[in-house]
This record gives C-alpha cells, sequence and structure tokens, in this order.
C-alpha cells in the first residue's frame, strides 16, 4: 500500500464514520492495524453494537477524543516493519505466509499419512504386550517416536500428521536410522522425539532421606536434535504446542540447511586439498625429472670427456708403437683396437654396445 498519513482528528473522524471493515477496505490496511493505531494514539473507537444502533436510527453515544499534548501529530497507517527475535523467527513468519504449506492442526483427521498409519498400529500392538518395550519394538520396526499415553496419543498423530505434510511440501521426509526417526532436508537429518512431559517430584521422609517421583502432566514436548544440542518446544498455559509448528519446521531447515552448508564447505575445503597435493606432487616430480636430467648431463659430460681422454692416450700409444717397429705386433694391434671399444662404449655421443658389458652405465 502507499504511504497514508492523518492526524489524530481525521482518524477519529474516520473511524466514527464508518466501520473499521469498510475502512480497512478502503485504505487497504488491516482491521488489526486500525485498532493498533487507535489503541497507540489514544483514539476511542465505537462499541459493539453501535453501527447496529445507527442502521436502525437509534440513538448513539459518541466518545469525545481525548486532548495529546502533540496536535499536529502525522499518523502513518503503513505497518512497520515486523521484528524478529531470531532470523530463525523470522523465517517462521515467512513459511506461515506460504500457501502451499498448511501448518493449522485439524481437530479431527480422515486420512492420516501412511507413516502414521503404520505407526498407530505398532503402538497399538505395544499397548497390548507386556514383554516387548518401545526400543525394542523401534529396532525392528519403522515407528514414529511419539511417547504419550492412550488419552494424548490421537493429538499427537494430529500434531505428528501435520508435521509430516508441511516437511514433505518442503521436500523433506521422515527416515529411519539406528532405530531413530530423523527428518532430512538439503540430504542432511536431525532426530526428533514427541512425547509426554513427566514432572520429577522430591520427597523427604521423616529421616531426611530424599527420593524422586515421575508425575506425569498434560503437556506435550517436541524435542529436535541429539541430546547434547538440543531444541525443544512445550505446551505453555497460553500456548500451545500446535502453534509452534511453523518455528519447529523454520529450526528443522535451519540446522539441515547448517549441516549442508558446512559438509560442502568441507568438501570444497577437502577437493582443494586434493587439488593441492596434486600440484604439489608434479611439481616434486618435475623436479625429480628435472634433477635426474642434469645428473645425466653431468655424467654424459665427464664420460665424453672420459672417452676424449682415451682416444688421446690410444693416439700417443699408437704413434709410440709405430716407431718402435719391434713393439708392433699382434697383441698390441689387439689391444688398440679393445681400447677403442671402450672409448666408445663410453661416449655418450655414440651408440656403441659391448658384447660384455652391454650399453654403457658408468656415473
Amino acid at each position: 500500500m502507499q504511504e497514508v498519513t492523518f492526524t489524530r482528528e481525521e482518524l477519529y473522524s474516520l473511524v466514527w464514520e464508518q466501520s473499521l471493515n469498510d475502512l480497512s477496505e478502503q485504505l487497504e490496511v488491516t482491521q488489526q492495524r486500525l485498532k493498533d493505531v487507535c489503541q497507540e494514539y489514544n483514539i476511542p473507537l465505537p462499541k459493539r453494537g453501535h453501527w447496529t444502533k445507527v442502521r436502525f436510527n437509534k440513538e448513539i453515544i459518541k466518545t469525545p477524543l481525548p486532548k495529546m499534548g502533540n496536535r499536529n501529530i502525522k499518523i502513518n497507517l503503513a505497518l512497520a516493519p515486523k521484528k524478529f527475535k531470531t532470523d530463525y523467527h523470522k523465517r517462521a513468519y515467512e513459511l506461515e505466509q506460504q500457501s502451499n504449506l498448511n501448518f493449522k492442526v485439524p481437530k479431527r483427521i480422515v486420512q492420516y499419512h501412511p507413516t502414521i498409519r503404520k505407526s498407530k498400529k505398532l503402538l497399538e500392538q505395544l499397548d497390548e504386550s507386556k514383554d516387548v518395550g518401545f526400543w525394542e519394538l523401534s529396532q525392528e520396526h519403522e515407528i514414529l517416536p511419539i511417547h504419550t499415553d492412550t488419552k494424548m496419543r490421537p493429538r499427537a498423530f494430529r500434531f505428528m500428521n501435520t508435521l509430516i505434510l508441511a516437511i514433505e511440501a518442503m521436500s523433506g521426509k521422515i527416515i529411519f536410522e539406528y532405530s531413530r526417526c530423523h527428518i532430512q532436508m538439503f540430504g542432511q537429518k536431525t532426530e526428533i522425539n514427541l512425547r509426554q512431559k513427566y514432572h520429577r517430584i522430591r520427597e523427604k521422609d521423616k529421616s531426611g532421606w530424599s527420593r524422586e517421583s515421575w508425575e506425569k502432566s498434560d503437556k506435550l514436548e517436541f524435542q529436535v536434535g541429539p541430546s547434547f544440542n538440543q531444541k525443544n518446544w512445550i505446551d505453555r498455559k497460553t500456548i500451545r504446542l500446535e502453534e509452534y509448528l511453523p518455528q519447529i519446521v523454520a529450526w528443522i531447515e535451519k540446522d539441515c540447511k547448517y549441516w549442508h552448508d558446512l559438509r560442502a564447505q568441507q568438501a570444497e575445503q577437502k577437493r582443494r586439498r586434493e587439488q593441492e597435493l596434486i600440484k604439489e606432487k608434479e611439481k616434486l616430480k618435475k623436479i625429480a625429472e628435472e634433477k635426474s636430467k642434469f645428473r645425466q648431463l653431468i655424467s654424459d659430460s665427464e664420460n665424453w670427456y672420459k672417452a676424449k681422454q682415451i682416444r688421446n692416450y690410444l693416439s700417443a700409444y699408437k704413434k709410440k708403437v709405430k716407431l718402435d717397429k719391434s713393439a708392433l705386433n699382434e697383441e698390441n694391434q689387439v689391444y688398440l683396437k679393445w681400447a677403442n671399444q671402450k672409448a666408445d662404449w663410453l661416449d655418450p655421443l655414440t651408440e656403441f654396445e659391448d658384447p660384455i658389458l652391454g650399453k654403457s652405465d658408468l656415473e
């Protein structure tokens, strides 16, 4: 709506000229907003039956407008931004406004959700059994964690049915793992439990010894999360558990979203670490290859120089043998041939394979 402002006198005249229903439609504001503004600025409203008297031309009494200090004050009927305690309370309000979600728990349900029907039958079996407890039953069957007496159970079923339908409308679901019930959203799950509240009573006898007993109440309590980090909602004097449903769903959504984002962040960090590790291994591999190539270069250059020295030596040896004709015999010729082969074998620029030693591997 557009911003609409009035003085106290103008608004006073309006609320006495037509009903709040007609005025709210005309000004495009809620009746509650009009009531709140009139109460805030001390503007009296017609009492019940006033407009009936007007319709039948009966005598009416108009309450005068009380005086206030600031006569020129401007009243803005536009709704002020709604304030919320936490982000999840804000989300609960947003969920409540969504048309596809119904958080109103009906007084009677004709067709229960399949999970409710299955749990209902199992709990009836549990009531008739004296040897099997809920924990033993949950290890064999998928049963909703509803811990109440038979008197409060219909209300618990209606509550859980409404919760499950709302969760499924938000693409969530009920899953059972390790004999426990969870709600899963965003691929993450959080444990749930619905129970009848018991009060612990401590008493002392005449000798001073204390003892504890438990007294059953008519209150329902809904718990979300593991025992070490649990959030719970319970019936109050002015608010029933059913009225907390939007907050419960908002909390579950927030919790699952937190773990989803955390897991995604951890997965991204793991991926980055793995990429960095691969890069580091590739870097080390390149360094090792470079060092190996460099060592081979040093080795080849040294072997080439050694082969050159051998050839220079053999050249000098051959000259000496030629000068001394008596020393030029078959033995020396064999030696020279053998020595040249070893020089070729050592020289990295030649591809000579010695029949005995094979390829050169000297460093």
